[in-house]
């Protein structure tokens, strides 16, 4: 691509002296050349004109010049290849390149991102380029109404996130006209955080379901677990029945056999739906394997789950084959009504339906197996603008978790009297929040990022201001969180903070403008929703905000400039933000995600993963006799090459395991899916 990159940036410094009119004219001569030639979107004259005017507009209207490697991204991404880019080397502006030039072919593009709050900012951020550009983009959020939905769809760009993208088209193939139908024919999808969509979350299908509204049906699951739950204390673990942790199963013993066909009076196992023994196993299931405040939460007398990689709430998805209701009856909740599937997909499956899919991550090179052998997709690396100056520390290996956890604390204590930032990443909301408590006995100042509600809604605020000296966060996994982390602060987010803390009176009014702010206070008052939305919306509602809101803004954003840029030395001469992970997670994938986190864009860092012998990845895949000799003193970290390569072995361990795991799913999937794809085929030739 080295002459295609030439030959943009010579297309581009001819642009440059052009009045916004004249580009404007521009555009429009480009885009009705393909009024009589289509094809010619995919050719390297066309493309190199409009990439140049891309980058033009991008500069003129949001002040974001593509750079390089930027193009050399959108160049992989436009032949539908997946692109590796670290964190802070701009993978959102990239977007524009592809998916601009997809959409002139009027079909739709699809950007599908981990969650609505992503797609929302980047539609908001990147709409004037598109608008700029004759495109029209759009946005699909849960709460849409249909038509609103359907206008979504039918924009030239549409973002969404991966999870309502799905069902909606679930939902298209289960209509009755072809007036609810909402999407178009899927054409092209640029995906963010593709290693997250397409393998952390491939193993779990997406099931559209309808709840059997049959009373006797909910009478009968209460019945029968009630009648399982007592009798589980007569079970013995280990002598009627194992556990299988790497598979979450439980494996009945010829004992724990003949004491259930005892107690149940049941004579064959073998005969269909024999009563009590699901149940029995889902209990079991539930009290082992599923924890609270791991794999779910409670909230208003309901079980939430938990997801895994990304540490937020997935609302509205439950666990099947009874094991929901298991784990309600485990809590002594309200048992919910069964449900029963009208159709399901899988990740894999829906966005190979895509005549060309491409995607971006941080890290993607560590998959690239995975990628090309399942998915037929190339992954390419493209280097940093900065060189990555980041120390990324070994290992620090503690025998039991108490020692880990008093390690962690030392090495978050001896940050914060230097004043350096520190990230601290855990594995669930329970270990964020032990740690937590550990560090208000030590009184040391902190904010916790989790997947409970009072936290999720300030999730972007939280990030935006790691970077700050003396800030400690606790995060339970920074998968897609999508906010870059500025050393020193960033001062979008400390002037939204504070208009927000003076108009709830949390400080005084600024004497400058007192009059002025008085009268902001007073229009608030009258109308707060309004002023919020814009608020949170800064400064992306800028041209839309009040008047009065937009002077303030602007006023409080210049001081907290002046004083970010003056912290941002200070932090760097620290050494940058310290990211301690506190276990490894289940592949390198992950703790590079994590570790992305600091260094970016050539700033200074550091990175620290600690571990105990107690963790859950070392316990199932590690050998255990080998490692039991190392145990001299419990205090301190041990240190060795046999023991860093033992943990390394474990993940890969676990990485392997899980990789055969999602490829023989996809397999069996494959079947159900030329099926499936051959049904809503020939369900939307009959409608039509």
């Amino acid at each position: 691509f080295k002459n295609l990159l030439k030959t943009i940036k010579n297309e581009h410094f001819l642009l440059n002296s052009l009045t916004n009119d004249e580009l404007t004219d521009r555009i429009e001569k480009l885009r009705k050349s393909l009024a009589f030639s289509p094809k010619n979107v995919e050719t390297k004259e066309f493309i190199s004109k409009w990439f140049a005017l891309v980058q033009e507009v991008s500069f003129r209207e949001i002040n974001l010049k593509h750079y390089d490697n930027q193009l050399l991204a959108g160049l992989y991404l436009t032949e539908g290849k997946v692109v590796e880019m670290k964190t802070g080397e701009g993978k959102t502006l990239v977007s524009t390149l592809p998916v601009s030039l997809k959409a002139l072919e009027k079909k739709g593009v699809h950007v599908v991102t981990v969650n609505e709050y992503l797609a929302e900012r980047d539609q908001k951020l990147l709409g004037k380029v598109y608008e700029k550009l004759g495109l029209i983009p759009g946005l699909i959020k849960n709460s849409y109404p249909f038509k609103k939905k359907r206008k979504g769809y039918y924009s030239d760009i549409t973002y969404v996130s991966n999870s309502e993208l799905v069902f909606d088209y679930l939902r298209n193939n289960s209509v009755f006209t072809t007036s609810e139908i909402i999407q178009r024919p899927l054409h092209f999808c640029l995906i963010d955080e593709i290693d997250s969509i397409l393998i952390d979350e491939s193993r779990v299908p997406l099931i559209l379901s309808e709840e059997e509204e049959l009373e006797e049906s909910i009478l009968e699951s209460i019945v029968a677990l009630s009648t399982a739950k007592a009798f589980l204390p007569k079970l013995e673990k280990d002598t009627d029945f194992l556990l299988e942790e790497k598979n979450k199963k439980i494996l009945l013993t010829e004992t724990g056999n003949k004491k259930i066909k005892k107690f149940f009076r049941i004579k064959d196992f073998y005969t269909l739906n024999t009563p009590r023994i699901a149940e029995t196993i889902n209990l079991l299931r539930a009290n082992y394997f599923f924890k609270k405040d791991r794999d779910y939460l409670i909230l208003n007398e309901k079980v939430c789950l938990i997801d895994p990689f990304s540490g937020r709430l997935t609302p509205g998805k439950k666990w099947g084959e009874g094991l929901q209701e298991a784990i309600e009856c485990k809590e002594n909740l309200p048992i919910s009504s069964r449900s029963k599937t009208k159709l399901s997909i899988t990740y894999p499956n829906f966005f190979m339906l895509y005549p060309k899919c491409s995607g971006m991550t941080g890290t993607a090179k560590t998959s690239e197996k995975e990628f090309t052998d399942i998915y037929q997709l190339k992954v390419k690396e493209i280097e940093s603008r900065k060189k990555i100056i980041r120390k990324d520390l070994p290992d620090l290996v503690y025998f039991t978790e108490k020692a880990k956890w008093n390690g962690a604390i030392k090495i978050i204590k001896n940050c914060f009297l230097k004043g350096q930032p520190i990230l601290i990443g855990t594995s669930s909301v329970e270990k964020s929040e032990i740690l937590s408590q550990l560090l208000e006995i030590e009184n040391l100042s902190h904010t916790v990022l989790n997947a409970r509600p009072e936290n999720v809604g300030r999730e972007s605020e939280i990030v935006g201001l790691a970077g700050e000296r003396f800030s400690i966060i606790i995060a339970t996994n920074m998968a897609g969180r999508g906010t870059d982390i500025l050393l020193g602060g960033n001062p979008v987010f400390k002037a939204k903070k504070r208009i927000l803390e003076i108009l709830s009176f949390q400080q005084k009014i600024p004497v400058v403008s007192s009059l002025c702010f008085l009268l902001l206070k007073e229009k608030y008052f009258l109308n707060p929703y309004s002023y919020l939305n814009d608020l949170q919306n800064l400064p992306y509602s800028l041209e839309t905000a009040k008047e009065e809101l937009k002077f303030f803004y602007k006023i409080f954003y210049e001081k907290s400039a002046r004083f970010c840029n003056q912290e941002n030395k200070l932090v760097k001469k620290l050494g940058g933000l310290f990211v301690l992970g506190t276990e490894r997670n289940e592949t390198a994938r992950l703790d590079n995600q994590l570790r992305g986190r600091s260094g970016r864009q050539g700033d200074p860092g550091i990175s620290q993963i600690i571990v105990s012998l107690e963790d859950d990845l070392i316990r199932l895949f590690a050998n255990q006799k080998s490692l039991s000799s190392y145990a001299d003193n419990m205090d301190i970290p041990l240190k060795s090459n046999f023991l860093t390569k033992a943990i390394n072995l474990s993940q890969k361990r676990l990485e392997n395991f899980n990789y055969e795991s999602r490829k023989d799913l996809k397999k069996y999937d494959d079947v159900i899916n030329t099926k499936r794809y051959l049904f809503f085929k020939l369900r939307t030739t009959i409608l039509e």
